[in-house]
This record gives structure tokens, C-alpha cells and sequence, in this order.
């Protein structure tokens, strides 16, 4: 790990000082093909075209090789999932939920205080009558809908046969 003053900023500089490495230059348009062709994003024309061109330039050849092998890798790399001990532990600590537990409640909170406030003002504005009861219909379909669909999960929480089953 880098120390604070060796970490580079997103334009190659040091803290606002001397530029670590020189940025990219822009793609080039053969470049831009190379890509298009290893990443199979080209219509038949133009990848007959292209090959064609492979057939005469071995140094395109060769690019295009390790830009498959690199495409390779990067496809063969997975992310590591957290063992079900570590997402235990992390559970398990006090700041842990209680981080989540605020979270959640204070997105709660502001968005029913935000959503009463819109409801408010839809119906003490000077908006027709009839965009008046189409917005309070749709909104009142979609609570229906919510409360429809977590009062039935509830429901079926405790007849789920995978509830004690760890991922």
C-alpha cells in the first residue's frame, strides 16, 4: 500500500505537485478497432476487413494475441465473496447494525417527510383537478403494491425453507 505521499491523484500529480506519469495518450482509430475486433463488437464486413489486415501486419498480430490474452484474464478473475464467518462478525458488532439499523431509519424518516410534504403541495397547488387525482391514484396504487408485496413476504417468511440456510 502506498504511503499518503506517494499516492498519485486521478491526473497523474502528487498532492497538487509534480505529475507522477504522463497521461494516456487518446486512443488511436486502429486502436480503437483492435478492441472493437477482440472484444467481437465488429459487423462481418468489418471484420473480414480487419483480419485481412491482420494477415499483412504481425505487429497488429501479436497485439491483437495479448489483447486476447488480457481479455482472457480479465474474464477468469473473480470477486472474492466474504466467508460466511467474516459477514457473521460484521453482523455481530454493535456499530455494525446500529450504522445500518440509522441508516435505514433516517432514509425512512426523510422520505416520508419528503414524500408528505410533495403530497402537500400536489394538493395545495394550482394544478388541475385532474393531475390532482391522476398523481394521488398513482401514488396510492404503488403504496397498495408495496404493502401488498411485504405484507405477503411477511406472510411467507416463516414457511421459507431456505431461511436458515447460509449463502
Amino acid at each position: 500500500v502506498p504511503r499518503p505521499q506517494e499516492a498519485g491523484g486521478p491526473d497523474g500529480t502528487v498532492h497538487g505537485g509534480d505529475q507522477v506519469s504522463e497521461p494516456d495518450a487518446p486512443l488511436t482509430a486502429t486502436q480503437m478497432r483492435l478492441m472493437a475486433y477482440v472484444d467481437d463488437e465488429m459487423t462481418q464486413a468489418e471484420r473480414r476487413e480487419f483480419e485481412q489486415l491482420l494477415t499483412r501486419d504481425a505487429k497488429l498480430a501479436a497485439e491483437v494475441a495479448e489483447f486476447r490474452c488480457l481479455a482472457d484474464l480479465t474474464r477468469a478473475v473473480q470477486v472474492a465473496e466474504p466467508a460466511d464467518h467474516e459477514i457473521r462478525r460484521f453482523w455481530e458488532g454493535f456499530y455494525n447494525r446500529s450504522e445500518w439499523q440509522l441508516g435505514w431509519g433516517l432514509l425512512i424518516f426523510g422520505s416520508l417527510i419528503a414524500g408528505g410534504y410533495g403530497i402537500y403541495r400536489l394538493l395545495a397547488g394550482d394544478l388541475p383537478v385532474v393531475i390532482k387525482l391522476a398523481s394521488v391514484t398513482a401514488l396510492a396504487g404503488a403504496a397498495m403494491l408495496f404493502f401488498s408485496t411485504l405484507r405477503q413476504k411477511l406472510r411467507t417468511q416463516r414457511l421459507d425453507r431456505y431461511r436458515g440456510v447460509l449463502r
